[in-house]
């Protein structure tokens, strides 16, 4: 079976995933990751590595209240792993969220886990796990390619309610999962390649860095299915 797609334009994403082990936190991480990134300097920091079957994040914030990761664009349907550490214990809380109001508990299944966690120095970090596909209809799957990830974080642990974050938010476009098995290059050997350059740019080692720029396609590009 053969659709065909009509293209006028394509958006040409890059971004660089700095694989630095420690990068603004002043703890040092709890294990070693295949992948981390500054999500705001001096701030927010990510590290987390993934196979086919689950993914472990290791979320370092500079805040003693509660921090949170997401996984989805925006927060209705948002599926969010919220914890804190309180009197040397970590807390960890499965949410889903249902609009722009504080998410609920899950109630279906709990998936995700905290593995490890601390305070020092004014920041907080917590090491987590989740499966990348619960088939749990209150959680959003992990998928190949890139992901859209969302957090926040509150400058109190929660008493019990979470206290709303305000402007403490953002929100990351990531490549969460790496191909384990790539198709060979065989199968590509008969298509027409086509390159999309950014010429006269600058690269940034030590930072994380995002182009993104709009070129015109080809009318109608065929895909087989």
């Amino acid at each position: 079976m053969y659709l065909v797609y009509s293209f006028y334009t394509i958006l040409f994403l890059y971004w660089t995933v700095n694989k630095a082990q420690c990068l603004s936190s002043p703890i040092q991480p709890f294990s070693e990751y295949e992948s981390a990134i500054e999500l705001e300097p001096n701030m927010i920091d990510l590290h987390w590595t993934a196979n086919e079957e689950e993914i472990v994040f290791e979320l370092h914030m500079k805040t003693l209240g509660w921090i949170a990761l997401g996984l989805r664009g925006g927060m209705r349907g948002a599926d969010i792993g919220v914890g804190w550490i309180s009197d040397g214990k970590i807390h960890f809380e499965d949410r889903f969220a249902t609009g722009f109001i504080t998410p609920i508990i899950d109630n279906t299944t709990t998936d995700w886990f905290a593995l490890n966690g601390k305070e020092e120095n004014g920041w907080t970090a917590i090491q987590f796990k989740r499966k990348v596909d619960t088939c749990d209809p209150m959680d959003v799957a992990i998928k190949f390619g890139t992901n859209t990830l969302i957090y926040a974080y509150g400058l109190e642990d929660p008493n019990p309610n979470i206290n709303y974050h305000e402007t403490r938010r953002g929100s990351r476009i990531l490549p969460l999962i790496n191909y384990s098995n790539p198709p060979p290059e065989s199968k590509f050997g008969s298509l027409e390649k086509y390159e999309f350059r950014f010429d006269n740019t600058n690269y940034f080692e030590t930072k994380n860095v995002r182009f993104c720029s709009i070129f015109n396609a080809l009318s109608n590009y065929i895909f087989e299915n």
